[in-house]
């Protein structure tokens, strides 16, 4: 099982209860913009730039990585996925954000997980459960931080 947990400026992911990176926030240009770095222990291993109006503009641009595989970001109509080993790695959001399975996972357009959202102890949770082990959840996980910047536990 595969976990994340939000703060008010960084994220955690976890498989199991193992952690796997931390995503640190460094909010610009009044909050609109913001460069996220990832780090694995204490190295950095991934570096992306979002702006935050996904509605009207969205944009994100790799800024660096020295991930084990080189990931590529491909846009798509109004979604980003993550290119991995010639493999197309995308996540689809539930249109009712009030659901508890916010969103599904795609390889090569083929559904392989889900995730879930959850509170416990005033802190927001995101489950991830994949039907089949691909060695490519580690990237979806990225995937996700990068799709989900701007969420937070604390205002």
């Amino acid at each position: 099982m595969y976990k994340t947990v939000f703060f008010k400026n960084n994220s955690e992911y976890y498989a199991t209860d193992l952690l796997l990176f931390t995503v640190k926030r460094k909010r610009l240009l009044l909050g609109i913009r913001s460069i996220c770095n990832v780090y694995k222990k204490e190295k950095l291993i991934f570096s992306f730039y979002t702006s935050e109006f996904t509605i009207l503009y969205w944009k994100v641009k790799i800024l660096s990585q020295s991930l084990e595989k080189t990931v590529i970001i491909k846009k798509q109509r109004l979604n980003y996925n993550l290119i991995v080993d010639g493999k197309s790695l995308s996540l689809k959001f539930a249109n009712n954000p009030f659901k508890k399975t916010i969103g599904k996972l795609y390889l090569d357009e083929n559904y392989i997980g889900k995730i879930q959202w959850d509170e416990k102890d005033s802190k927001t949770f995101f489950y991830f459960s994949f039907e089949e082990n691909t060695g490519l959840e580690f990237y979806f996980l990225i995937l996700f931080s990068i799709h989900s910047v701007g969420i937070t536990d604390s205002p």
